[in-house]
């Protein structure tokens, strides 16, 4: 066998082996749940001055669904999860004179599924609420963009296949504007292992379901 012919059949051996090396992480990221929500699972984070705790209860029903509530800092939190997207339910309300006003009650996506490098996505809700005689007009939009995959290091060890993910979350009130950015890290079978909203809390401790 010619020196040539050796060479052309490693480059080709490489070549199959680097596509299949690639084809492998494909089908991992597509088969990873990168959001679980099993009871009994717990996730903690840490900044410089702080500690954050996730903690996911069990089935519930809000609103006529069925969701997953969630305590974060044991604050409820209810989130809804299927084959195309990840809901949070939304409760705003604005308080005048000592009563409650209901501007948005529902859920919304904040993340669609499968996650897929560069897709996008951006949905709003509008209204018109009476409170006390004035028209208070609320537009609240949703959107979000999965930047890419890597490998990240938190306290809690060494992360691979993680998304990146940002949202941008803004809420208008007649001529009054919110915007709140916020950055997710999702690793595979985990969930989110580092946040910024704006500070950046990172995953130190995780407990798998009971």
């Amino acid at each position: 066998m010619s020196f040539k012919v050796r060479k052309f059949l490693i480059l080709l051996n490489l070549s199959l082996l680097t596509i299949g090396c690639k084809s492998d992480k494909v089908l991992y990221r597509a088969t990873s749940d990168y959001f679980p929500l099993k009871p009994g699972m717990v996730w903690k984070y840490i900044n410089n001055n702080d500690t954050s705790v996730v903690e996911v209860i069990g089935d519930t029903f809000v609103l006529g669904h069925y969701c997953i509530l969630v305590y974060h800092n044991y604050l409820e939190e209810f989130w809804i999860k299927d084959k195309t997207e990840i809901k949070k339910f939304v409760d705003k309300k604005l308080n005048r004179a000592g009563y409650d006003y209901i501007l948005e009650r529902q859920f919304r996506r904040y993340f669609p599924l499968p996650l897929i490098k560069g897709s996008s996505w951006y949905e709003d809700y509008q209204n018109r609420v009476d409170v006390l005689g004035d028209t208070i007009y609320i537009k609240h939009a949703i959107a979000g963009r999965i930047n890419g995959w890597g490998d990240i290091t938190t306290p809690a060890g060494n992360f691979t296949e993680v998304y990146n993910i940002t949202l941008i979350d803004s809420l208008r009130l007649n001529d009054s504007l919110l915007v709140e950015t916020s950055h997710y890290w999702l690793a595979p079978e985990i969930g989110i292992v580092r946040y910024a909203i704006p500070d950046t809390f990172e995953l130190v401790q995780f407990t798998t379901s009971r």
